[in-house]
């Protein structure tokens, strides 16, 4: 609902949109959760299978009327092109998808965050060589030790007899 000058054409900041877009979101993925099998319990971990997806649809949710509210409070303005590091980073990202398997979960982190950094401008290898080793040994203490929570080791990890 833009007109030619990318101002929205009902004078809401274009923020109110992805807001409501990204609740849209929340809700259609929030029912194909009610479509999960249920896990045997002596698999299950104590956690059911969606546990974690609805948990971090809630918090998007919450995010997105945030976005909405604030969106509400402030002014249209007229939207520029979509940066070529938008695609960039969604090409990476998709990437990672793909690498999970062979690579496991941790190193496929590590690898996307270094990658992720420096393509959105770091340029301080320290920097960047501290994310990618804290990032998944943060995920790996909260995640694993903390909540049970086994991730895929890869086949990388596997020729070397580390587990997830």
């Amino acid at each position: 609902m833009t007109n030619v000058s990318g101002v929205s054409a009902r004078g809401l900041h274009h923020d109110v949109y992805v807001g409501l877009v990204l609740l849209i979101f929340c809700a259609v993925t929030f029912y194909i959760t009610t479509t999960f099998d249920s896990v045997p319990a002596m698999l299950s971990q104590n956690i059911p299978a969606t546990f974690f997806p609805r948990l971090i649809l809630f918090v998007i949710a919450g995010l997105s009327v945030i976005l909405i509210v604030s969106g509400l409070r402030r002014t249209p303005e007229k939207l520029g092109g979509i940066p070529g590091s938008v695609f960039l980073t969604a090409g990476v990202i998709t990437l990672a998808i793909f690498l999970v398997k062979p690579l496991g979960t941790l190193l496929t982190v590590s690898l996307l965050s270094m990658t992720l950094t420096w393509l959105w401008g770091e340029r301080s290898k320290t920097r960047i060589i501290s994310l990618a080793i804290g990032l998944p040994a943060a995920i790996y203490l909260i995640f694993a030790i903390g909540l049970q929570v086994r991730f895929p080791a890869g086949v990388v990890l596997a020729l070397f007899g580390a587990g997830g």
